[in-house]
């Protein structure tokens, strides 16, 4: 195994840049998410109102859309970024959120007349609505910044449990089972193919600010990750929290869309949220059309963050404490 070096991708978010992975990785879909929703007055709709969920789902919704028919490993397939990053792409993207109506389909979007270059292939997606995913998740997240600002932000993950189970010689080292990610159709943007890496949902933020290295944010969790870094990311830049209150805030999250592990099924209009959610909130998303869970007041996964003062220098992390997490300095 050999690690690539990748050039990453970002956005401009309000006066922030949000870096993410660009190949083999869901990550860049939060950027089309946060292209989105920038076009709405956040704050004005107030943090966990029904408009703030239903907005910020149905914005994910049409992100991961795109995740589903553009993201994959680059060594194989081109990435039409330049339209997918464009911001007169997320406004035309934006106008499908109807503000009343939760969205039932899978929506992609066509990046490429936003594109100076030629154009990809087309690539058609398919949902399973049927089968479900055997994932016992074994994902840690690690942030880590110096005394020098260099920051690493990590997830080592086998996928499920132990992996395939397959130690490598001995080592002790487990190969990992992420290979339920790739797609059997052929054609789809994540098919499987030899010497392809599958499109993982491991996935690591950071954030510029004025030129400087601002944060660092990450999370197990499978699909949700994007879900639980761009909530965290919107605590802090829209509703002024500090990491720590932006990590314990009340989550939702999203099953509407084509889940990584095979069979890859979607559930539309899937919404849950934690029970600290308000009971009147809850009722106006169900009025939406939204088929809504609730679970419990603090069981929606794990998330980690450290942010650097950009005038002090100071820095602050959080932890979550929906699960084992630690926030040291020394």
């Amino acid at each position: 195994y050999t690690a690539k070096v990748e050039e990453p991708v970002f956005v401009d978010y309000r006066g922030y840049q949000i870096y993410k992975n660009p190949s083999a990785s869901q990550g860049p879909a939060e950027l089309f998410a946060l292209n989105i929703l920038e076009g709405f007055d956040l704050k004005a709709m107030k943090h966990n109102s029904a408009e703030y969920i239903h907005t910020s789902a149905e914005a994910l919704k049409l992100a991961f859309a795109d995740r589903e028919k553009y993201l994959g490993d680059m060594d194989f397939i081109r990435i039409p970024y330049e339209g997918l990053l464009s911001k007169d792409y997320a406004g035309e993207r934006r106008k499908l959120i109807d503000p009343n109506k939760a969205s039932l389909e899978m929506r992609a979007g066509a990046p490429e007349r936003f594109m100076k270059e030629a154009a990809p292939p087309d690539r058609t997606v398919k949902p399973s609505t049927s089968g479900e995913a055997d994932h016992e998740g074994d994902t840690s997240y690690i942030a880590v910044i110096d005394k020098n600002r260099n920051m690493v932000s990590f997830e080592p993950s086998l996928h499920s449990g132990f992996g395939t189970g397959v130690v490598m010689g001995e080592t002790g080292i487990i190969f990992n089972c992420r290979g339920d990610y790739y797609s059997l159709e052929p054609g789809h943007a994540n098919a499987l193919a030899p010497g392809k890496r599958p499109r993982s949902t491991l996935q690591s933020t950071l954030v510029m600010k004025d030129g400087q290295p601002h944060m660092i944010l990450g999370s197990p969790g499978g699909d949700d990750q994007i879900m639980r870094t761009m909530q965290t990311l919107l605590n802090m830049i829209e509703f002024g929290m500090n990491v720590q209150q932006a990590i314990e805030a009340p989550r939702w999250a999203t099953r509407s869309f084509p889940a990584s592990p095979f069979p890859h099924t979607m559930y539309p209009g899937d919404l849950s949220v934690e029970a600290r959610v308000a009971e009147p909130v809850r009722q106006a998303l169900i009025a939406k059309g939204h088929k809504l869970r609730a679970s419990g007041a603090w069981t929606m996964g794990a998330n980690a963050a450290i942010v650097v003062d950009l005038k002090t220098g100071v820095l602050s992390a959080g932890a979550d404490p929906r699960t084992d997490a630690y926030a040291w300095a020394w």
